[in-house]
């Protein structure tokens, strides 16, 4: 009764286009006793780690179909990729007290789009321990189906070849996860570029050459600003003439120009004097007791 009550009071709004429900271990799995949860999302993916459902207890996942009941028409399952041989998942009613529609996936099910005529469904995961095979994530795929015909494509999506008499919620389409079993809601959703040039690269040339003119006016401006403030200092501020006393020469030049002013220097020979020469002056008398000096002339 309280699994009931949970299901007419749980709010549309609350509702999801796709979600994901991650079965990690023993302690996630909901059953009808200890935890009659239900989602109620338009599209589902149910993970169940390897690691549970060791041993003789199962794991099982309830979901519900948040379509109004005069939509309604029930669910499509398929496995979104291969699982190990040693796990299954049956897939049963809730609302009905006969399994004549449940069914069974595993690692054999070739059948990519089984439907389930329920309100609500309940997944039930078991393992076989005595199967030596390494064990793979199982991903299951629900997603709620609504009456056809889908003549409103604002909300309604034919999934193509797939879902007899049934549509999906136009949300699901283009939205990177497939809902339908051949991928169809995936098709044609990445539109070609137009030929052509793109007009990003138009867009972008265009302000790079705004850039330019602004840069190269910014330039002439400031250089035509610059002349006219130079021709005005100097005209009001003139600056000092040059004089010949502030000249100043360096270097070489210095060298040359003072040879060139420096006043030129007379040499005056002085006559030496000339002695008249005597017989006593040509003789030379050595005196080998006194030394001889020179003598200057």
């Amino acid at each position: 009764m309280k699994f009931y009550l949970l299901l007419i009071f749980l709010p549309m709004s609350f509702s999801s286009p796709g979600s994901t429900i991650h079965i990690g271990s023993d302690d996630d799995c909901w059953s009808s006793d200890d935890n009659p949860t239900v989602e109620k999302a338009f599209s589902t993916q149910v993970q169940f780690s390897p690691k549970i459902a060791y041993g003789q207890d199962s794991c099982q996942v309830h979901l519900a179909n948040p379509w109004r009941s005069e939509m309604q028409n029930g669910f499509g399952v398929f496995l979104a990729h291969e699982m190990d041989c040693s796990a299954t998942v049956t897939v049963s009613c809730l609302d009905r007290q006969d399994d004549s529609q449940a069914f069974q996936l595993n690692c054999h099910s070739n059948e990519r789009d089984k439907q389930i005529s329920c309100e609500q469904i309940s997944l039930t995961f078991r393992r076989n321990l005595k199967t030596q095979e390494k064990k793979k994530l199982t991903t299951v795929q629900v997603v709620a189906l609504a009456k056809g015909p889908c003549i409103d494509d604002d909300v309604l999506f034919k999934c193509p070849n797939a879902y007899n008499n049934s549509c999906i919620d136009e949300k699901l389409r283009c939205n990177g996860r497939s809902e339908c079993p051949n991928g169809g809601d995936e098709r044609d959703c990445h539109i070609a570029p137009p030929s052509g040039v793109p007009i990003i690269v138009i867009i972008l040339l265009v302000l790079a050459f705004l850039f330019l003119v602004c840069v190269l006016s910014t330039v002439l401006i400031c250089c035509c600003c610059r002349a006219v403030c130079t021709n005005l200092i100097r005209r009001f501020r003139p600056g000092k003439k040059a004089s010949k006393n502030d000249l100043t020469i360096t270097g070489e030049d210095a060298g040359l120009m003072k040879s060139l002013t420096t006043p030129a220097v007379t040499v005056v020979e002085v006559p030496v004097p000339q002695y008249p020469q005597t017989a006593e002056t040509n003789t030379l008398i050595i005196d080998s007791t006194k030394p001889i000096y020179p003598r200057l002339a």
